[in-house]
């Protein structure tokens, strides 16, 4: 007994102690993980978790209300020009396929968010259910067209590690031009996979990861490390995380809804939580999607009815999943923000990610150039 108490007073004292910006939950767990003790937060996030899971059936009132960062306003006066003449751009999403029906009104549709490029949206955001079991719970997607917006990969004061010229947040400097952020993956222990950021490899790139690829031209690749992708002299930042989830359009086999080895062991074997992915079209452009109310196998078919070809998973626990848009009422180029969440249950605050806080884990940034 003498032994349990001071483990769980010293556990106790290193979650209080770890810098950082998460809640005392999420330090705690972190905590018992790093400490070989990682079956008791599995064992306290499994009692949580079955205790506070999400509501079979029913019903939502409506989808959520879009962000503050919605193209439907005034034009942005920096981005936009007056010619007539759009600038080389994707083509706008086509609607997501529903699994439940009667829809909501304008479920599955997509609508412009973020600021106009040229006149063009250049960010779209979906909202659906994800299976006909949890019908009362709304999953989002994100479609940001990479020929107009640019992407970055930012390391966290802790996660990956190592020292960068790059600070862990929106900096002064880039927040005038920042119009979204969100999660990246597991943490390295339990990504199975590498870091690399202009030019240095901060964690070894390992063959047969999921990777999400950031080249120099600012176009997204996606795939498996080795086979699909693989390094070459323009490739800006690579994050790997666990196995491709979808590829080639089709759902990996071992994606299943009650899976809790694969892409949900950090979750003490709970299967419907917050998870979080990322995924490529087949004309280039980048998709997020998360929700509050997800298996392994209902993210990779959101992921997959909202058109990836090729996904991954990004990081999971209501704690990590996070996007926020960023939208700037005197013009892109100005540094007023006003910042909001994809959705309203996302736990940390529409500012995270942005300084003078530091982030701990590494992120993504999405920029006008």
């Amino acid at each position: 007994m003498a032994v349990v108490i001071l483990f769980v007073s010293a556990s106790l004292i290193g979650a209080l102690t770890t810098p950082g910006n998460q809640n005392f939950q999420a330090k705690w767990a972190d905590w018992l993980r790093s400490h070989d003790a990682a079956f008791l937060a599995n064992s306290l996030e499994s009692y949580y978790y079955s205790h506070n899971a999400p509501s079979r059936g029913g019903a939502p009132r409506g989808l959520n209300a879009l962000p503050s960062a919605s193209a439907a306003s005034a034009l942005d006066p920096l981005h936009s020009t007056p010619t007539t003449v759009a600038p080389t751009h994707l083509a706008a999403p086509v609607p997501v396929p529903l699994v439940v029906s009667p829809k909501l009104p304008g479920e599955g549709s997509w609508s412009p968010v973020g600021p106009m490029v040229g006149g063009v949206p250049a960010m779209y955001e979906s909202q659906f259910r994800a299976d006909n079991v949890y019908t009362s719970q709304i999953t989002s997607a994100v479609w940001v067209d990479p020929t107009l917006l640019r992407v970055a990969l930012v390391p966290g004061a802790y996660e990956p590690g190592g020292t960068w010229a790059q600070t862990p947040y929106i900096n002064s400097a880039q927040m005038p031009y920042a119009v979204a952020a969100f999660n990246g993956g597991f943490r390295v222990q339990d990504a199975h996979g590498g870091f690399f950021l202009d030019g240095t490899t901060q964690v070894p790139l390992r063959n047969g990861a999921a990777s999400i690829v950031i080249y120099s031209d600012g176009h997204i690749g996606m795939g498996t490390w080795g086979s699909e992708v693989s390094m070459s002299p323009n490739v800006v930042a690579v994050l790997q995380n666990l196995v491709m989830m979808v590829d080639g359009g089709q759902l990996a086999s071992n994606a299943t809804y009650s899976d809790t080895a694969i892409w949900g062991s950090t979750l003490g074997a709970n299967t419907v939580v917050a998870r979080s992915g990322i995924g490529v079209t087949a004309d280039g452009a980048l998709l997020y999607v998360a929700g509050p109310a997800l298996t392994a196998k209902s993210l990779a078919e959101s992921l997959q009815r909202a058109g990836a070809v090729r996904a991954m998973t990004l990081d999971i626990n209501p704690e990590w999943v996070t996007f926020n848009f960023y939208s700037h009422p005197n013009g892109l180029g100005t540094s007023q923000v006003i910042a909001s969440k994809l959705y309203p249950r996302m736990q940390r605050p529409a500012t995270r990610y942005l300084g003078p806080t530091r982030e701990s884990r590494d992120f993504f940034m999405i920029y006008a150039p």
